[in-house]
């Protein structure tokens, strides 16, 4: 006996294809939730109320209206994880310090690292983790020759003891462009890169956006 098999109604194909569109949305928004960040211009909190609602009990103008408004959300969110520092600044490097309470190797002090340490070849190119501005670029106190930039979100990146800076304070940068030379200046033992991350001016872990970066990579949500 065969069993009959009714052919799919345009309101299943688009529920199908609704779902598909929640899986990505609910990718994004649990970007900016792990990295408890809020989102410019963005109600992440309407978003998981749409989610919530199901689509099946949907008349079908309801359903193109709801598919429709999806789109719109997934588009947005899309251009606001572009300008989130989800890459790492150098292309080879590993992490010789990581964030957290340390003992300072110059100083021998018990301190608080607000930041990673990267080390790499030497001269190892840095990029900007993200499309943003430029406020500071030049000599800092203990962090040498150091770039800082701010994005979108109310995240700012800095790049510490450089060996040459590539941009001038005011320059708008995109990601991956070339802003310096990997270096030992200001306090520090051995070259390397001191990459920090800040949220409302509270420094957090960078690892914790690489990570996700490398995730999003993996799930080709973000170009490599």
């Amino acid at each position: 006996i065969v069993p009959f098999i009714a052919p799919r109604t345009n309101k299943l194909k688009i529920i199908h294809f609704t779902n598909k569109l929640d899986l990505e949305i609910l990718q994004l928004v649990n970007v900016f939730k792990t990295l408890k960040l809020k989102p410019d211009n963005i109600n992440i909190s309407e978003i998981d109320f749409l989610l919530s609602q199901n689509s099946n009990m949907n008349s079908d103008e309801e359903l193109i209206e709801s598919t429709s408004v999806r789109f719109q959300y997934l588009e947005e969110l899309k251009n606001a994880i572009v300008f989130l520092p989800l890459k790492p600044p150098m292309q080879y490097y590993y992490v010789s310090s990581r964030y957290g309470m340390r003992i300072h190797p110059k100083t021998k002090k018990k301190q608080m690292h607000h930041g990673i340490d990267m080390a790499g070849t030497w001269q190892e190119e840095v990029r900007a983790s993200a499309g943003g501005y430029v406020v500071s670029a030049g000599r800092n106190g203990s962090f040498g020759k150091s770039i800082r930039i701010v994005h979108k979100h109310g995240v700012t990146t800095l790049y510490g003891h450089l060996h040459k800076l590539n941009v001038k304070k005011g320059q708008y940068v995109k990601e991956g462009q070339i802003i310096g030379k990997m270096g030992a200046t200001g306090r520090v033992v051995g070259a390397h890169l001191h990459y920090e991350i800040k949220v409302k001016n509270k420094s957090v872990n960078p690892y914790n956006f690489i990570s996700v970066g490398r995730d999003l990579i993996s799930s080709s949500m973000l170009k490599d």
